[in-house]
């Protein structure tokens, strides 16, 4: 039960989320930022509820409310990386707050970033360490399956150990246009695995928003779900996993600036 349990709260905590807002901005050159909230208050819902009395007191009880650097994160990835591409993990930070006998989870990462070229820069850091930090997950894998189940049940571990705890959605970016890449129906398969076989009820009430504050006032808006501010200067979508699911195109978009 413990197995299976903590296999299916890693796969919630890296690769889905209950409402999840994605927030890039960009408005102001030097001083942007891309940020991820997720809240994941159903999560620990339905941990209790598959768990019964399950769940170690020094996890059902626990409550924090903490700001990490992401530092560990790169720095534990074992690639090499330049000044340049640590400083978007040096000055980034995680706000997690967790009320277990609440159910209620959040967590806030955010990265600085000074323009849509920088933006360009940061995701390919970003991907990288995710993916480094994935391959030597994938090698610990046999120490983590016998691990204790106080750390296996702690919703928490995900993000303090230093994995990456969100796939981000693809995008293509210029100087002037930022588009939102669609992911297929597989592609989202395949990155929830198998895993999460058995979890559709819970996985369909899963939202994504995005919000992108534009440097100068949108030219062009493309996408069935997104829509631009009165002024023009922001780009905000709105969309559920079942959505996706049913129609890839709805989680996309294409805005000219």
């Amino acid at each position: 039960m413990y197995k299976y349990l903590s296999v299916v709260v890693a796969a919630l905590l890296l690769l889905t989320s209950c409402s999840m807002h994605e927030e890039i901005d960009l408005a102001k050159e030097g001083n942007g930022f891309y940020k991820i909230d997720v809240d994941m208050s159903q999560m620990m819902a339905m941990i209790k509820s598959m768990s019964g009395d399950k769940i170690p007191d020094s996890v059902s009880n626990r409550v924090m409310d903490s700001v990490y650097s992401l530092k560990g994160m790169i720095d534990s990835s074992g690639g090499e990386f330049t000044k340049e591409e640590k400083a978007y993990f040096y000055n980034g930070t995680a706000h997690v707050k967790m009320d277990m006998p609440g159910n209620k989870m959040n967590v806030v990462m955010q990265f600085p970033v000074k323009n849509a070229a920088d933006l360009k820069k940061f995701f390919a850091v970003y991907d990288k360490v995710d993916s480094l930090n994935k391959l030597k997950k994938q090698q610990q894998k046999e120490a983590e399956a016998i691990a204790g189940p106080n750390d296996q049940m702690d919703p928490s571990q995900g993000l303090m150990n230093g994995g990456l705890p969100f796939n981000r959605t693809p995008y293509i970016i210029t100087d002037t246009s930022i588009e939102r890449v669609a992911l297929s129906k597989e592609k989202m398969q395949e990155q929830m695995g198998k895993e999460m076989q058995g979890a559709e009820m819970f996985m369909s009430q899963m939202n994504m928003m995005v919000t992108i504050k534009l440097p100068r006032p949108a030219k062009r808006l493309e996408g069935k779900n997104a829509k631009l501010s009165d002024d023009k200067r922001s780009v905000f979508l709105s969309t559920s996993l079942s959505e996706m699911m049913d129609n890839a195109e709805s989680n996309t978009f294409k805005v000219i600036f």
